[in-house]
């Protein structure tokens, strides 16, 4: 099935039905305009996705060695050999569709080296839970479909998810009887949430800086039964909102959370543990721009590891601390910098750079090599996964500006490696 197309005056093209891949939220509304490389998003995309769609007219920068413009051959070349000669090479940025994330895999099996997504400290802080207590998550379309009292835990979600509310928590849902309510425990909807919540039940319960563990232990001994000490905020009409909700869920932005966030996170699955032993809650962990969701499944199915993988003797194993970028990227001799969904800097490091990146990509250091490469769901097809881990979206291309993509510059890599 192919999304409509209206021709236009000018001899462009309009796309609908378009599938957005940055945020995670799977929004597959949006309408594109495309007339010749020139690219404008129209309904459907929020500011951001508006503005990591849009494209002008002029022609993408050629690939560089060493500052100067080379040909693709030679590009490809140079990063070959540099990786013959790598001792330590760290894979990072790896925002790419499906594809090219198990093209980077398949390298760096090759050659040795660690493997981590850029987006990987919010997603680990949701995973320090689940990998120690297990946890009841949900789906946007549960959520959408079920939920009648929607709980966002600390900073409002939709500073990352720009359309979450217009996405997943509608007025009403399928089977929902009435209007659901929506609080914010520690932090305040941000304009968009409230254009998005217009007409609503919303209520903001604020949390002194630094206490939103506290409130959310309290909140906790609340739907227990148990009498907490005595504290600001007053929880017991919210711990009561959720033990006669039918369907509450908790959500948060795990990336968004301060450095005690893992600590956050784990209380509140303790409130949906809780509520499950007399009704039905869960929980809605929000992680995954930039294809995080999709890069960690295909780490799986790949290795048997998460992401935060290493290679070494053509053996893989997994740690979370010595496997990071930021640990990795300090002891590397080579970093290998993929990231094809928006302009992404690589981190600073003392390490010879191959970046494999966005056209619009901005260096604190001219790197050694320099292969721009073409978006997901605009310059070519790719497969990315919403951020409830449950749906993969096949998104389409819509333009041809002579870019290829991450997987196609990594497999040829990897053939001219000596």
């Amino acid at each position: 099935m192919t999304e409509p197309r209206v021709s236009g005056a000018s001899g462009g093209a309009t796309h609908k039905d378009v599938v957005c891949p940055f945020c995670g939220l799977g929004c597959d509304d949006v309408t594109l305009k495309v007339d010749g490389t020139a690219v404008e998003a129209g309904e459907g995309a929020c500011g951001r996705a508006a503005a990591l769609f849009r494209r002008g007219p002029e022609a993408a920068p050629s690939p560089r060695v060493n500052g100067r413009e080379a040909s693709l051959d030679a590009a490809i070349a140079a990063a070959a050999e540099l990786l013959a000669g790598a001792r330590s090479p760290a894979y990072a940025g790896l925002a790419a569709d499906v594809d090219g994330v198990r093209a980077v895999l398949k390298l760096a099996a090759a050659t040795g080296g660690s493997v981590d997504h850029y987006a990987t400290p919010g997603m680990y802080r949701n995973l320090a839970t689940s990998q120690r207590k297990g946890w009841i998550a949900t789906t946007f379309a549960e959520v959408r479909n079920h939920c009648d009292l929607f709980v966002v835990i600390g900073p409002d979600p939709a500073k990352a998810f720009h359309q979450l509310y217009a996405r997943v928590t509608p007025k009403t849902g399928r089977f929902l009887d009435g209007a659901r309510k929506f609080v914010f425990l520690g932090g305040a909807p941000s304009d968009e949430a409230k254009a998005q919540l217009e007409g609503s039940a919303v209520e903001t319960i604020a949390v002194s800086d630094g206490a939103l563990v506290e409130a959310v232990s309290r909140l906790q001994a609340l739907v227990s039964g148990a009498t907490p000490p005595a504290g600001e905020p007053d929880l017991a009409p919210l711990a009561e909102a959720l033990k006669a909700a039918k369907y509450p869920v908790l959500a948060w932005s795990a990336s968004s959370l301060d450095e005690d966030g893992d600590i956050v996170i784990e209380r509140a699955v303790a409130v949906v543990d809780v509520l499950n032993r007399e009704g039905r809650a869960a929980c809605l962990p929000l992680s995954g721009k930039d294809n995080l969701t999709g890069a960690y499944h295909a780490s799986l199915w790949t290795t048997g590891f998460p992401l935060r993988v290493g290679f070494r003797g053509g053996v893989s194993e997994h740690d979370q601390l010595a496997y990071s970028t930021e640990t990795a990227a300090k002891d590397a001799d080579i970093l290998v910098w993929t990231s094809a969904f928006r302009p992404e800097k690589p981190p600073a490091s003392d390490a010879q750079l191959i970046a494999i990146a966005h056209p619009a990509t901005e260096f604190e250091r001219e790197p050694d090599v320099f292969i721009p490469v073409g978006q997901p769901g605009l310059d070519h097809a790719g497969l990315v996964f919403r951020a409830d881990s449950t749906v993969g979206l096949w998104a389409k291309g819509y333009r041809d500006a002579g870019l290829k993509s991450v997987a196609d510059i990594v497999k040829r890599i990897a053939e001219a490696r000596p």
